[in-house]
């Protein structure tokens, strides 16, 4: 599989005001009241380092995000547009523009292709810090300085670190115990967002996928995202996406011949 189309897969993963519940010993937070950030309509700018088998990619990257409905995003080198991503609650559409090829997946399709578990939400996590829905139903333990949040589904675990100061998530990783495979997000560098009251979100995301556990991986392949700016919108915004005539559609059956 071509390496844009992976790249696309990979990253293809709230109340007005912050408030506190109680308060331990100085300003830790004692119950979990996640800040997620508010907002319909959401734009990012950035830049987007790609790692696989030792080969790095750098592009520039944009997104458009109508809040957990659907995600458009553009991936250019040099300027060029090579790859133009629609992923949607049960779909990726990923238009590979310099090889004149579309794709069509599932969420089913996309862990075939990277070897561990992603959904819509926390591909959207990646570009915005929410915590995923997922985690809704999950254990909590506090710790020194975070929450833990655990959940457990079919030899999937899911774990989740929000800090307890500023209530916001710091850490994801999912692990698929047989496979032994593992995937995590680490987020830092939070800065207030466009156009918002008392909002941040972070403007760095580390992506590791590769063998190992939550605190130790042993990296194939690594996304870091950077962003220039994070705004939330006034409207929706408009998400191009049209297969050209010209273009070979694939699917699930092409990820099987690639493997």
């Amino acid at each position: 599989m071509k390496k844009y189309l992976l790249l696309s897969l990979i990253v293809a993963m709230f109340g007005c005001q912050p408030k506190y519940i109680s308060t331990t010993s100085g300003d830790k937070n004692s119950e979990l009241d996640v800040r997620n950030l508010e907002y319909t309509y959401l734009s990012t700018k950035g830049k987007l380092i790609f790692n696989s088998k030792g080969k790095e990619t750098k592009l520039a990257v944009d997104t458009r995000i109508e809040k957990d409905k659907q995600m458009w995003m553009s991936m250019r080198v040099a300027k060029i547009e090579g790859l133009r991503v629609l992923a949607t609650k049960d779909s990726v559409f990923a238009l590979l523009k310099m090889e004149k090829e579309a794709y069509a997946l599932s969420y089913d399709d996309v862990e075939l292709l990277l070897g561990t578990r992603i959904d819509y939400d926390l591909l959207q996590s990646i570009f915005t810090g929410d915590l995923p829905s997922t985690f809704e139903d999950s254990r909590v333990k506090m710790g020194e300085d975070d929450f833990l949040l655990t959940r457990k589904d079919k030899g999937l675990e899911s774990i989740a670190s929000v800090n307890r100061t500023s209530q916001k998530l710091e850490k994801i990783a999912v692990l698929l115990k047989k496979e032994k495979k593992v995937a995590t997000i680490d987020y830092d560098t939070f800065k207030p967002v466009v156009n918002t009251a008392d909002q941040s979100a972070p403007f760095h995301s580390l992506v590791k996928v590769g063998v190992g556990n939550q605190d130790k991986v042993k990296a194939e392949t690594t996304v870091e995202l950077n962003f220039s700016k994070i705004e939330v919108e006034p409207e929706a915004q408009k998400m191009p996406f049209k297969i050209p005539s010209k273009y070979k559609k694939k699917g699930r059956e092409d990820l099987v011949v690639k493997q």
